[in-house]
Protein backbone atom coordinates (compact mmCIF):
# COMPACT_ATOMS: atom_id res chain seq x y z
CA UNK A 1 0.00 0.00 0.00
CA UNK A 2 1.44 3.35 -1.04
CA UNK A 3 1.85 6.07 1.54
CA UNK A 4 1.20 9.77 0.98
CA UNK A 5 4.96 10.40 0.97
CA UNK A 6 5.32 7.88 -1.88
CA UNK A 7 2.82 9.85 -3.97
CA UNK A 8 4.62 13.07 -3.05
CA UNK A 9 7.97 11.63 -4.19
CA UNK A 10 6.43 10.58 -7.48
CA UNK A 11 4.99 14.07 -7.95
CA UNK A 12 8.40 15.67 -7.28
CA UNK A 13 10.14 13.37 -9.75
CA UNK A 14 7.50 13.98 -12.41
CA UNK A 15 7.77 17.75 -11.92
CA UNK A 16 11.57 17.71 -12.28
CA UNK A 17 11.41 15.51 -15.37
CA UNK A 18 8.65 17.58 -16.96
CA UNK A 19 10.64 20.76 -16.41
CA UNK A 20 14.14 19.68 -17.42
CA UNK A 21 14.01 16.52 -19.54
CA UNK A 22 14.39 18.45 -22.80
CA UNK A 23 17.51 20.32 -21.69
CA UNK A 24 19.31 18.01 -19.26
CA UNK A 25 20.33 14.38 -18.91
CA UNK A 26 18.19 12.98 -16.11
CA UNK A 27 19.27 9.33 -16.47
CA UNK A 28 20.74 9.27 -12.95
CA UNK A 29 17.87 11.11 -11.25
CA UNK A 30 16.50 9.09 -8.35
CA UNK A 31 13.75 10.38 -6.06
CA UNK A 32 13.09 8.36 -2.90
CA UNK A 33 10.39 8.65 -0.28
CA UNK A 34 11.67 8.50 3.30
CA UNK A 35 9.51 8.60 6.42
CA UNK A 36 8.78 12.34 6.38
CA UNK A 37 11.02 13.73 3.65
CA UNK A 38 11.96 13.05 0.06
CA UNK A 39 15.53 12.50 -1.11
CA UNK A 40 16.56 13.64 -4.59
CA UNK A 41 19.82 12.24 -6.01
CA UNK A 42 21.61 12.68 -9.31
CA UNK A 43 25.07 11.16 -9.43
CA UNK A 44 27.15 12.77 -6.68
CA UNK A 45 24.46 15.34 -5.85
CA UNK A 46 21.91 14.68 -3.14
CA UNK A 47 19.36 16.73 -1.22
CA UNK A 48 16.37 16.02 0.98
CA UNK A 49 13.32 18.00 1.96
CA UNK A 50 9.58 18.09 2.09
CA UNK A 51 7.50 17.98 -1.06
CA UNK A 52 6.59 21.64 -0.61
CA UNK A 53 10.22 22.73 -0.16
CA UNK A 54 11.44 20.71 -3.13
CA UNK A 55 8.68 22.01 -5.40
CA UNK A 56 9.30 25.59 -4.22
CA UNK A 57 12.97 25.26 -5.22
CA UNK A 58 11.89 23.81 -8.56
CA UNK A 59 9.59 26.78 -9.21
CA UNK A 60 12.44 29.23 -8.49
CA UNK A 61 15.03 27.44 -10.61
CA UNK A 62 15.61 28.57 -14.17
CA UNK A 63 17.96 25.65 -14.92
CA UNK A 64 18.74 22.18 -13.59
CA UNK A 65 22.05 23.40 -12.17
CA UNK A 66 20.29 26.25 -10.40
CA UNK A 67 17.81 23.75 -8.94
CA UNK A 68 20.73 21.89 -7.37
CA UNK A 69 22.20 25.13 -6.05
CA UNK A 70 18.88 25.97 -4.41
CA UNK A 71 18.52 22.47 -2.99
CA UNK A 72 22.06 22.51 -1.58
CA UNK A 73 21.53 25.96 -0.04
CA UNK A 74 18.41 24.70 1.73
CA UNK A 75 20.27 21.83 3.44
Amino acid sequence: MARDIDYAATAVQRAIVDRFERTDDLQQLVVTANENTITVCDGERSAAGTRDNLLAALRKATSYDELWQLLQAAV
